[in-house]
C-alpha cells in the first residue's frame, strides 16, 4: 500500500517493522490511525508491505510532525495495544536526504 506525496528531501521516514499475530483485529484500527494520520500536521504519506515481516514506512515533513503525531489521542491508544497484535516491533526514525527512481 503506497500513499505516498511527493516532496523534496530533506524530510524523515518513521519506520516501523513488526512481527504481527492478530491480523484481523489489528486491521480495522491500523485503518483508522491511518486516516487520523492523514490528518496530521506534516503527514506526507505511507508504504506498507508484508510477508511473515510488515514494514510500514510513514514520512513526515520535520522531527516536530513526528513528536506531534506521537502524542496523538488515537495513535497513543494504539501503541498502548501493541502486546494485542505484535510479538515483536520496533521503531526508527530517519532523515531522508536524498531519493530517485521511476
Amino acid at each position: 500500500m503506497s500513499i505516498v506525496t511527493h516532496t523534496s528531501p530533506p524530510y524523515y521516514a518513521v519506520i516501523f517493522t513488526s512481527i504481527r499475530t492478530d491480523a484481523e483485529s489489528y486491521s480495522a484500527i491500523a485503518e483508522h490511525v491511518l486516516e487520523e494520520a492523514k490528518k496530521q500536521k506534516g503527514f506526507l504519506g505511507f508504504e506498507s508491505a508484508r510477508n511473515e515481516i510488515g514494514i510500514s514506512v510513514s514520512y513526515w515533513r520535520d522531527l516536530e510532525s513526528i513528536r506531534e503525531w506521537k502524542e496523538q489521542t488515537l495513535h497513543k491508544k494504539a501503541q498502548t495495544m501493541a502486546h494485542y497484535f505484535y510479538t515483536h516491533f520496533r521503531v526508527r526514525v530517519c532523515k531522508v536526504e536524498r531519493e530517485y527512481g521511476f
